[in-house]
């Protein structure tokens, strides 16, 4: 058994030398029986072969399916039970397809290679060294396109990974290499290639026991740590899909079968970032992990770690007036979050009055004593103010020292608190009420809205500090005069329709497309309520409308059509085309096959 040699190139290589000519005798040879499933990457029965070939064989059954399996790489992030069950029916036989239902794979939407893949510079090497190929365990991983040992990219061979005859082995690998064109991975990053490949391997032949220390709540802490929660404490999952698209580029990701698109129940990238309620491809959780700035290797020194950007509490209070400056005395934190750069922002509340805040995360000992804003000085540092002002009087300079603040603070308040407020209701000048009910006079017919218009500064003066006034001296009472007029809705019609025409030739010809609907013309008339409302007497009106509305489907289209040219100068991908028009995911499936055109003549 070579390194890394998947089981079942060995059993194939052993049909080859045994000079067998059907494959059941090699099954009668093996497993003690004609009919046996002979699974390429989770091989069964394999307790049965074990007891015939241990006599030859310095190996052990863990060996077998540890590095010489797939068994690792499908279950290292799935439950112990699933652990155990898949293990239970490598060791004593399944049958031919419930082994992959375990594990999930037969329900997944990132499939398998269809052909066993090769490295070419292996190949030559293995003739030259050991006289014969073999298959290679992490090459036939989804996740995998280059040989580690050479960092060229694998091809396919012409044998199917899955066959129809499931007992059936493929021995000669001399014969089965293709010569075909390779696929094209030019706008794929070499470098993303090599790395996953290396995380694949790791994850084939290590158990990571990834079901004892919780990825999710991993998950959670490091999507803290990168700024993808809200203050809410919900992931704001579209910025998350905009940088994980970024970051990867979707050539990469539809290589990877995990492009994040769908409606928001069938999105991976959201549903992995939720309660798991059910397996995820393993390539998937290599995608999060890696974006997430973690490996395989590294994640799990962040289980049971709770995200706090300003460390453990109780933290310091940064009030100088107070008796417990520079002490550990706050328990009261809020944390938020910037709009613009997404940073945490804490803002920290002390008992004696100080509340400031800092934008974080704090990454040294000095940013704990660091303050961003001071948000209320509080009734301590006020009395220390008027302390040092009015007892000792000192200069403002002086006290802007010992209180560590500006000197324009210190003036703005060290207003003497004994000073009386300014009765502002009775200070209302006479003149102002007086200028009131000259404009009255002057403008009988007016409402008190329009009066408010004529005049607003000394209206809203008045209103603020003398309501009462204003209600005893209202305007002149309007009386509406009544007139029974009928309407001639044949001339009405006809007017609005051209009305309505104007408006949809105008709506047509703006930058960004606007739908064409009843709403959309009668706001742009000012006549939606008639239209709404009046609807069977403007019969000419409204069957012009109908023939030039929109449909759902025929205006996201148009919005398709504007985005695409919004986008001629810049490289046409599909999650720029929806993201410019504003496509919501629940369309993409009626919509992909028109971005498709784009894509695939850019011109």
């Amino acid at each position: 058994m070579f390194k890394d040699e998947l089981f079942y190139s060995v059993l194939a290589r052993y049909h080859k030398r045994s000079g067998n000519l059907s494959n059941k005798d090699s099954t009668i040879d093996l497993f003690g029986k004609k009919k046996a499933y002979i699974i390429p990457d989770l091989t069964t029965d394999l307790e049965i072969l074990f007891a015939r070939v241990n006599p030859f064989l310095n190996s052990s059954i863990d060996e077998w399916i540890n590095y010489h399996t797939l068994y690792n790489y499908y279950t290292n992030f799935t439950s112990n039970e699933i652990k155990q069950n898949v293990r239970d029916k490598m060791l004593n036989g399944c049958g031919n397809n419930s082994l992959h239902y375990s594990t999930g794979q037969m329900a997944g939407t990132v499939k398998e290679p269809m052909y066993f893949r090769y490295c070419p510079n292996c190949f030559n090497e293995d003739i030259q060294m050991n006289g014969e190929p073999y298959w290679r365990t992490y090459h036939q991983l989804s996740s995998v396109f280059i040989c580690l040992k050479h960092s060229v990219l694998l091809e396919d061979s012409s044998i199917l990974i899955r066959q129809g005859n499931s007992s059936y082995f493929y021995s000669n690998i001399e014969n089965s290499l293709k010569n075909d064109d390779k696929s094209d991975f030019s706008k794929v990053n070499f470098d993303m290639l090599r790395h996953f490949a290396v995380e694949s391997s790791n994850l084939n032949q290590k158990d990571y026991k990834f079901e004892q220390l919780n990825l999710l709540e991993i998950y959670h802490y490091l999507l803290h740590r990168e700024g993808y929660v809200k203050s809410s404490g919900t992931i704001d999952q579209r910025r998350l899909e905009e940088d994980f698209i970024k970051k990867y580029k979707t050539d990469f990701l539809l290589l990877m079968q995990s492009f994040p698109s769908g409606v928001d129940g069938q999105c991976w990238l959201r549903a992995i970032t939720r309660k798991h309620r059910k397996s995820f491809h393993p390539v998937r959780h290599l995608l999060l992990i890696h974006f997430l700035g973690e490996s395989v290797d590294t994640i799990k020194q962040h289980a049971n770690k709770y995200y706090t950007p300003f460390g453990e509490g109780p933290y310091l209070c940064l009030n100088p007036a107070a008796e417990h400056y520079l002490q550990p005395v706050i328990t009261n934190l809020k944390v938020s979050r910037c709009n613009d750069t997404k940073s945490p922002i804490g803002t920290f509340s002390c008992v004696c009055g100080f509340v400031y805040s800092r934008k974080g995360p704090d990454k040294t000992e000095n940013d704990k004593t660091r303050i961003g804003r001071i948000k209320a000085f509080g009734e301590t540092w006020m009395n220390k103010l008027h302390q040092l002002i009015e007892s000792e009087k000192m200069s403002y300079k002086a006290c802007s020292r010992i209180l560590k603040v500006d000197t324009k603070t210190i003036i703005k308040y060290s207003r003497p608190r004994n000073s009386k407020p300014i009765n502002k209701k009775n200070n209302i000048k006479s003149d102002l009420k007086q200028s009131w009910l000259d404009l009255i006079t002057q403008y009988p017919t007016f409402s008190r809205t329009e009066l408010r218009k004529k005049a607003p500064s000394f209206y809203m003066r008045i209103y603020r500090h003398d309501k009462e006034w204003l209600k005893k001296h209202p305007p002149f009472v309007r009386t509406n005069v009544v007139t029974n007029k009928r309407v001639d809705w044949v001339k009405q019609d006809l007017q609005m329709l051209a009305k309505v025409k104007m408006a949809v030739e105008d709506l047509n010809t703006r930058e960004k497309p606007v739908k064409i609907t009843i709403s959309s013309i009668g706001k742009k008339i000012n006549q939606l309520s008639l239209l709404e409302q009046k609807a069977d007497k403007l019969p000419r009106t409204m069957a012009y409308i109908e023939s030039v509305k929109e449909s759902v489907n025929d205006f996201q289209k148009r919005r398709i059509n504007w985005s695409v040219k919004q986008l001629r100068d810049e490289e046409l991908e599909f999650w720029k085309i929806v993201r410019k028009a504003g496509i919501r995911e629940s369309y993409y499936p009626d919509l992909t096959e028109e971005i498709m055109i784009y894509l695939n003549h850019p011109t």
